[in-house]
């Protein structure tokens, strides 16, 4: 998966994503899992301590191979790293052997492969010389796609030596298909990269030379057909016998293809927050939705086929790292069921009941939110901006204070925040947000409406002016996303402002697409590439409105209605979901699902709460800060 050879290959095919019609969009996922099946995930889930699921997108736990850091993660819904296992040389893959004790992975630029104890942490069988290529036994030449078969059989695509070998549990090889490195399947492979196990036995084989060839047990060719993508990498045949394969190119793309090779669905922009740079394996989650390893844009993504959107991330897009929420070239993935009794997703988790123009918001059976109050402020504080910070720590940045306007600027944890420094001038109704290091906070206002850019270091409390916005500007909210700073609507001192800025150089913006009307103190959160809004007050009144802005293509579509018009409440991205905290004296959390809208009343806060400030943690906590007449502090964590 994702070796770089120099075979002759042409370049890429055209990569902008295209819908299906409704006869091509994705077939019935698998069939549930075997009462024996479910039974050994418990016993993975109740060792591991493996937190609950109740995610629609994400129905389980993911395992990436997260390659340049040398390491392999388990990730639940909230993105969080539930397991992991370092010490690896740059591990290609990895994937649960049968019953989910173990997990293999190969290491295909340091020849060899391992296979690690969930439990113990620990390396329990090996295959090959570290560093050291070869052809004969004991040897392997840049080892892709290794899997344990039921039968403790082991399969791995040898790129270098153009063969699939089979090796037994005592390291002795059990069969060699291939050799030749010319076309000519089961005789010889192109470049074999992949080797998917079949159910009822054979092989799925994918050559970077460009073909997909399906093997039966005994190792006979059953078909072999060209791949659509120059670069196939890691084939998978689907339940209607189609074939997910990803093209590991610059733009790179996904595809869906029939057993004739006509492509019925594809994702992969030519830029943008869509484009992928050399995915190398795309599995379907048994929601329909699709899996990405985009590899050197160091992320995991979820996308929705029917809308072709990213409903989920994991990585930062084009930022490599080892810290908490960042991946450097993840090339491998694997996916862990939830079991059906202790798992399920909520029922009725995507319901809104429309009556005409207005929704009711359905209601769960029990809370999807746990609300515990962490922390208090020095002193109730309200229409305040804050920051959460990728060590956990939270920044908050002036507010109202007494009816005044604040140069307060405290940090550290939910509960124990404390003075770090002072903002050159008093301001409330401003937008912050994290920008590399450092943390800048737009507009605000003390008795009208400023254009004052600021900079913070959070690690020493200095404080610098930058230059100022085009115009002043108060009552917004500020995301960031691709490492630009977006602002949304607000207030300029003479109108409401519609307009979503990105902020450039000397803070200089343009404008990437219009509200429907001005906005004020609307909800603003960015997931997955898009910027959502909630509510807010327009110069009718209070906004029901669930607004998505698509900053490429500056659009921007409403998708659905709150149950009530709302102001004053911030929205957060976590969980792949959107929340809506509290407004106009509500004590309601709202859960809004980003790809169809639809709201539920998640749970709800002890008090009332309006003009809060709310941020989301890496370790998926949501924290609420301050409000009218409130100091108090509090986490709120999807169940």
């Amino acid at each position: 998966m994702g070796l770089l050879l120099a075979v002759g290959l042409v370049s890429g095919c055209g990569s902008t994503a295209h819908r299906t019609t409704a006869a091509a969009s994705p077939r019935t996922p698998p069939a549930a899992s075997t009462s024996a099946h479910r039974s050994a995930v418990q016993e993975l889930v109740s060792p591991l301590r493996l937190p609950l699921v109740h995610s629609s997108i994400l129905p389980g736990y993911l395992l990436v191979a997260d390659r340049n850091n040398d390491r392999i993660l388990i990730l639940s819904p909230e993105k969080r790293v539930v397991w992991q296992f370092t010490g690896l040389r740059q591990p290609d893959d990895a994937f649960f052997t049968p019953g989910y004790k173990s997990v293999i992975t190969n290491e295909e630029f340091n020849d060899t492969l391992q296979e690690v104890s969930l439990a113990g942490k620990t390396t329990v069988w090996s295959y090959g010389h570290a560093g050291v290529p070869g052809r004969s036994a004991g040897y392997l030449d840049s080892p892709d796609d290794a899997y344990r078969l039921p039968d403790g059989v082991t399969t791995v695509a040898d790129i270098k030596n153009c063969r699939i070998v089979e090796l037994r549990r005592n390291g002795t090889i059990q069969r060699v298909l291939g050799g030749s490195c010319v076309h000519d399947p089961p005789s010889g492979f192109a470049s074999p990269n992949g080797d998917t196990p079949l159910p009822g036995g054979g092989l799925l084989i994918t050559e970077i030379g460009g073909w997909i060839d399906r093997l039966d047990s005994s190792g006979k060719l059953v078909w072999s057909i060209r791949s659509p993508v120059s670069y196939p990498s890691d084939a998978q045949l689907l339940p209607n016998g189609d074939i997910l394969v990803c093209g590991f190119t610059t733009p790179g793309r996904v595809v869906e293809l029939t057993r004739s090779g006509r492509v019925v669905w594809s994702f992969g922009a030519a830029s943008g927050v869509d484009m992928l740079d050399r995915p190398s394996l795309a599995i379907r989650l048994p929601n329909g939705l699709i899996a990405i390893n985009d590899d050197w844009r160091h992320r995991v993504v979820i996308v929705d086929p029917r809308t072709n959107t990213i409903v989920w991330q994991y990585g930062h897009t084009g930022v490599a790292s080892a810290s908490l929420g960042y991946l450097s070239k993840p090339d491998g993935m694997d996916f862990l069921p939830a079991t059906k009794a202790d798992h399920a997703p909520f029922a009725g988790s995507a319901v809104a009941v429309k009556t005409g123009a207005s929704a009711r918001t359905a209601r769960p059976s029990k809370a999807l939110v746990r609300v515990t109050k962490v922390g208090t402020l020095p002193a109730p504080t309200s229409r305040l901006s804050a920051v959460g910070l990728p060590d956990g720590r939270v920044l908050v940045l002036g507010g109202l204070v007494g009816g005044s306007s604040s140069r307060q600027l405290l940090i550290g944890p939910p509960a124990s925040l404390r003075p770090v420094g002072a903002l050159p001038s008093p301001t409330h109704d401003a937008a912050a947000v994290a920008l590399g290091r450092a943390v800048e906070l737009f507009g605000g206002g003390e008795a009208t409406s400023v254009a004052d850019v600021v900079r913070v270091d959070p690690t020493t409390g200095t404080v610098r002016r930058l230059p100022p916005l085009d115009e002043p500007l108060s009552d917004l909210e500020a995301v960031t996303m691709g490492g630009h700073a977006y602002l949304v609507g607000g207030y300029t001192g003479a109108r409401f402002a519609s307009a979503v800025l990105r902020v450039g150089p000397r803070d200089r913006t343009t404008t990437v697409a219009r509200l429907p009307v001005g906005l004020r103190y609307a909800g603003v959160a960015a997931l997955d590439g898009r910027i959502y809004v909630a509510g807010g007050v327009t110069t009718a009144g209070s906004s029901d409105a669930i607004l998505r802005v698509d900053v490429v293509r500056h659009r921007v579509v409403r998708i659905g209605r709150l149950p009530r018009p709302v102001a004053h409440a911030p929205l957060v991205a976590a969980d792949g979901m959107l929340w809506l905290v509290g407004g106009d004296a509500s004590k309601a959390v709202l859960r809004i699902d980003p790809r169809t809208g639809a709201v539920m009343r998640a749970g709800q806060l002890p008090i009332p709460l309006a003009n809060a400030a709310a941020v989301s943690l890496p370790d998926g906590r949501i924290v609420v800060l301050g409000g009218d007449g409130s100091s108090a502090v509090w986490a709120i964590r999807p169940l």
